[in-house]
């Protein structure tokens, strides 16, 4: 599984508003086994700086935050991704491997044109905007 972007970090205020418009928080880390060592935090400092890492296998530990389009309050979703203050921290590393979640064409458009709030609600509008999370809290994810 990939994101459609990376929030490096996130705090707690910052999930649970989001929590409280619909989004949903990953049962479980993905990579637990890889876990946080020199090599995965390589990986991952490789990634974010657009270098090839080969493929995922060796990212450390990270979660998903998603807002699904089924929800049951779409313009308060939409409300929440418009004015959203973390959207300035997304990132899509072009990195050989990363393999980010392909964006929809309108998402790219806006994605391409720097505005990072009508990206996420293109994407969203969509289906899915997934973002991919290394820090909780500056704190490297915890294993699940």
């Amino acid at each position: 599984m990939s994101g459609h972007f990376i929030l490096v970090n996130i705090d707690t205020h910052e999930l649970n508003s989001g929590k409280l418009v619909g989004g949903t928080w990953s049962a479980k880390a993905e990579h637990a086994s890889v876990g946080w060592n020199q090599a995965s935090r390589a990986v991952l400092t490789q990634a974010l700086n657009g270098q090839p890492i080969g493929n995922r296998s060796g990212l450390p530990p990270h979660r998903y935050l998603s807002f699904a389009l089924s929800s049951t309050t779409p313009d308060k979703v939409r409300t929440y991704l418009r004015g959203v203050e973390w959207a300035s921290r997304l990132v899509r590393p072009n990195s050989t491997g990363l393999g980010l979640t392909a964006l929809s064409p309108k998402a790219q458009t806006a994605w391409a044109t720097g505005d990072r709030h009508l990206a996420l609600i293109e994407q969203y509008n969509h289906g899915t905007v997934t973002m991919e999370i290394y820090y909780f809290d500056s704190l490297e994810m915890y294993l699940p």
